[in-house]
């Protein structure tokens, strides 16, 4: 079975981590989100893959990561119809394909269960589905049984009928490229599937991510380093005597943890990066390749993407920090959200003597905030630009 990877678009709503950044190249402890998806598919025994893409560092990553596995094409238009009928050669000659969706964290065997159900179910269409609380920024499945009853990407259409939300990996017919040229949307052309013929169910209970909004990484962050059951430190990593490391750790080769530096897991600390002397590093925290955390400053629950930097003496909480973006010292970020502030797709409250909801500051690439500062809740600061 042939597997397609959509891996292209301008992902709007992960702006400013995404402006002029792909954000399926965007890291999630230590790995860009879309390796996640094709180790997933590959551990399937799926080692035919095509990967469309709209961006050149996306296919000289995958060429250099997984050449050997996937081809790349590039989208001729906007939107997911266009981005699967820039693929459709190469499946009309199958039965089956494996369709996987390139911004979707969710472990190994996400992908295992969907292909199983499929052999179990004797070659009919399979549509994984997640359970969720609020489901209004996702797509929709009715589910009767083992067995789909219908689609939609417009919850307000069936939001009151589930509470499964598609789950972003699929075994379909290659008859669906036909409903694509006559001018279905996707989610039509699913929806006329499903009613024409039995169509089952993956249903998936456990960790899983769509990568769609900012703060999704902090969320994948905290599955994917949650699930860490010892450290991992490579011999390369100059770990100073002095340093205090708790809890499950993963620290790459070359990464520096300076004296007196406290690190709490689960966290990641990638290849090449500094935690400066005094830091306090606390859990779900990745640091990734070549990013810098400054002397005496405190990082908790956030992500330091590639060649980010937070100064020294610096509180950075419930943050990202997108690729090459700095934050100068003696800079302090707020996170308790107001009870009027209303987020699509909130992470889990936080807080032991009272429950918050909890944001903080959200950089696009190369972007920078001046030293001294103090930062609101919920702060989105655009590519390189700089606040105040």
């Amino acid at each position: 079975m042939k597997g397609l990877v959509l891996a292209g678009g301008k992902g709007l709503n992960m702006q400013p981590l995404s402006k002029d950044f792909p954000k399926v190249l965007l890291r999630v402890a230590g790995k860009p989100v879309i390796d996640y998806v094709l180790e997933g598919l590959i551990s399937t025994g799926i080692d035919d893959l095509i990967v469309v893409v709209s961006d050149e560092q996306v296919e000289e990553h995958i060429i250099r990561k997984w050449g050997m596995y996937a081809s790349v094409i590039y989208q001729a238009n906007e939107g997911l119809e266009a981005a699967m009928l820039s693929a459709s050669d190469y499946f009309k000659n199958h039965k089956f394909f494996f369709l996987a969706y390139g911004d979707i964290i969710a472990p190994r065997d996400f992908y295992k269960l969907v292909l199983n159900t499929y052999v179990n179910a004797g070659e009919h269409p399979v549509l994984s589905t997640v359970p969720v609380v609020d489901v209004e920024s996702y797509g929709i499945a009715i589910v009767d049984g083992n067995i789909i009853a219908d689609v939609s990407h417009e919850p307000s259409k069936l939001i009151k009928k589930s509470s499964y939300v598609l789950a972003g990996a699929y075994i379909l017919p290659a008859e669906l490229f036909n409903y694509l040229e006559s001018d279905f949307t996707l989610p039509d052309a699913l929806s006329s599937i499903v009613k024409k013929e039995k169509a089952f169910v993956a249903h998936w209970t456990g960790y899983w991510v769509d990568i769609g909004y900012p703060w999704d990484i902090i969320a994948a962050n905290c599955y994917v380093l949650g699930d860490l059951k010892r450290s991992i430190i490579s011999s390369k990593a100059q770990i100073a005597s002095t340093a205090v490391i708790e809890g499950p750790v993963i620290i790459e080769e070359n990464a520096v943890v300076d004296h007196n530096a406290v690190i709490k897991g689960p966290v990641y600390i990638g290849r090449g990066a500094f935690i400066g002397m005094n830091a306090f590093i606390r859990k779900y925290t990745s640091v990734e390749e070549r990013a810098v955390v400054g002397a005496f400053s405190e990082i908790k629950r956030s992500s330091l993407q590639v060649e980010s930097s937070a100064g020294s003496y610096s509180l950075i909480v419930d943050s990202v920090l997108g690729f090459r973006a700095v934050i100068e010292p003696r800079v302090t970020v707020l996170s308790a959200l107001s009870e009027e502030k209303r987020i699509l797709r909130e992470l889990p409250l936080q807080g032991i003597i009272k429950k918050k909801r909890k944001l903080g500051v959200f950089m696009g690439p190369e972007s920078r905030v001046k030293a001294g500062s103090v930062i609101q809740p919920f702060t989105l600061i655009d590519a390189r630009s700089a606040f105040p």
